[in-house]
Parts: structure tokens; C-alpha cells; sequence
């Protein structure tokens, strides 16, 4: 870095003066190359990946307690195995459990009779088949 650029810098971080876009433009870079590769790298990921990656480093670093308790839910694709939190959320897999309904495969019926009235239904919009008796 030239020594105006540094000036600069310590000018505008101590508030003598307000950030100017174009000199910030012009200055050199002094970040690493290495650190701007692995940056291009990092926002190439999508977030699911970059989780994954690293939930795989906190559980080979800090152990599994360590990863299930820093990690964040995701929805991935495919099984995680000894990644897998309990808020993951696995997409078209068969070892997860599917959540059934009370309807048995029936279809639902119509809201109305043939007199306009509404039909008596459960909370799956299935018409009820008992009949109900008042005395």
C-alpha cells in the first residue's frame, strides 16, 4: 500500500474524514491471493453446501454434540447421515417418515347435498358415513 492510501485509511477509520468510492477504487489491493480465491470459492457455494461443509468440520474438530448443537436446519436432497440434525428437513427419501391423514385413501366428497345444505364432514373434507341420533 502507498502512503496516501494508508492516510487514508487512518483518516477515515478514526472519522476526520467521510469514505470516497472512487479513491477506494483506485486503491491497490493488499488482501492475499489465497484469501481471494478461497472468497470466490466460498460465495460459489450455495448455503446448503457451505453448511454441510461446515457442519463435516466441526464434527471432525469439535465432535458430534459440538455440530448438532452450532448446527443450522437445512433442506438438502439427499440422506446426511452423520450430519443430519433433527430440524433437517430431507427431500424425496424413503427412510423418512411420511405424515398420514385420517382420510384412508378416500376421495372427498361434495360440501353440499342436492338441496344446497352442507354435508357433516371430518377435517379431511371426507363425508361422514355414521349416522347421528338425537334423543
Amino acid at each position: 500500500m502507498k502512503s496516501d492510501e494508508y492516510a487514508y485509511l487512518a483518516d477515515t477509520l478514526s472519522g476526520r474524514r467521510a469514505r470516497d468510492p472512487e479513491f477506494e477504487a483506485r486503491m491497490s489491493e493488499a488482501i492475499d491471493p489465497r484469501v481471494a480465491e478461497r472468497q470466490r470459492l466460498i460465495d460459489s457455494k450455495t448455503p446448503e453446501q457451505r453448511e454441510i461443509e461446515q457442519r463435516r468440520y466441526s464434527l471432525n474438530v469439535y465432535g458430534s454434540a459440538h455440530m448438532k448443537r452450532y448446527a443450522r436446519p437445512i433442506t438438502s436432497d439427499h440422506p446426511l447421515g452423520e450430519l443430519q440434525v433433527p430440524g433437517d428437513q430431507i427431500l424425496g427419501s424413503a427412510s423418512t417418515p411420511q405424515i398420514k391423514g385420517h382420510s384412508g385413501g378416500e376421495k372427498p366428497g361434495p360440501w353440499r347435498d342436492a338441496n344446497g345444505r352442507l354435508i357433516l364432514q371430518n377435517h379431511s373434507a371426507c363425508p361422514i358415513k355414521q349416522v347421528l341420533k338425537v334423543y
